[in-house]
């Protein structure tokens, strides 16, 4: 374990985010623009302090309202909060053997927005050299790596490193489906293994605290979590994302061009991974 968190430890401070598909997978309800341009310093008030307990990852003031009587966010909190959705029913959108799609209606953090899950398996066999899990979500998160496979991200940033890995990030997006415009999230995020699985969890820090300094929309996470395990023959990826991007658009358009997005997602992910020394 303390190897592994030392591997964490080592990945730069410009990353990734999460999930890029995250920005196709919700239910819109508008918000406006969210916070107007008054300095150039992007950071209103610092994620500094406060913590609920000593083995909280967050400080308080980085926390909603909403989720603080949800969640509690210290590793066996976030565990149990994410072993709680993945036992949840969740009816089927698209289904073929490697990639499940299904979506809730709603979330208790958010009754008006769905709750998208995406679950995907890819046989070891399509490998030249099997990757680990770490080395799995090092493509993700590792800013350089992810660069050379995944255009839907413009602009990742660390803007904070807080405690166990943890830290505030800024993600903007590039341009979706001709009518998504470029998006600006800050998220609270963490990642961890557990015995042989690795769990990441990401979620939107309050909008006071960041200023929108490039006059950006911004969109919103309620959830994002990624769990990657393995067995023998194959990985699985279990990903549950609930976002607001800020867009009025049909549900039935997004979610008409969610499984080619995931499934083209996944697929430059692995060419990638297969290929990466």
């Amino acid at each position: 374990m303390e190897d592994i968190d030392e591997e964490m430890e080592n990945i730069p401070e410009e990353e990734s985010p999460s999930l890029a598909m995250k920005i196709f997978s919700c239910c819109f309800q508008p918000r406006g623009k969210e916070l107007e341009l008054t300095s150039e310093n992007p950071t209103s008030k610092r994620a500094k302090g406060i913590y609920e307990s000593d083995d909280s990852f967050f400080p308080v003031n980085t926390l909603r309202p909403e989720e603080k009587a949800q969640i509690t966010f210290t590793k066996k909190g976030l565990l149990d909060y994410i072993k709680n959705l993945q036992n949840l029913v969740f009816p089927s959108l698209f289904e073929d053997n490697n990639i499940k799609i299904s979506k809730r209606n709603y979330t208790e953090l958010n009754p008006n927005l769905p709750l998208y899950r995406f679950e995907v398996k890819k046989s070891k066999l399509i490998f030249t050299q099997v990757p680990t899990i770490i080395s799995l979500a090092n493509a993700f998160l590792n800013p350089e790596l992810r660069k050379k496979w995944d255009k839907n991200v413009k602009e990742y940033k660390v803007i904070e490193k807080l405690r166990n890995n943890a830290e505030i990030i800024r993600t903007v997006t590039t341009k979706q489906l001709a009518v998504i415009p470029e998006k600006e999230f800050y998220d609270k995020r963490v990642g961890f293994m557990e015995g042989n699985d690795y769990y990441l969890f990401s979620s939107s820090v309050p909008d006071v605290n960041y200023l929108n300094v490039q006059n950006l929309d911004r969109g919103m996470y309620y959830i994002c979590v990624l769990v990657i395990k393995e067995d023998e023959d194959n990985f699985y990826f279990d990903a549950f994302i609930q976002v607001d991007i800020n867009i009025k658009i049909p549900t039935e358009f997004i979610e008409n061009n969610l499984f080619n997005k995931v499934n083209s997602f996944f697929d430059k992910y692995f060419e990638f991974l297969n290929v990466l020394k």
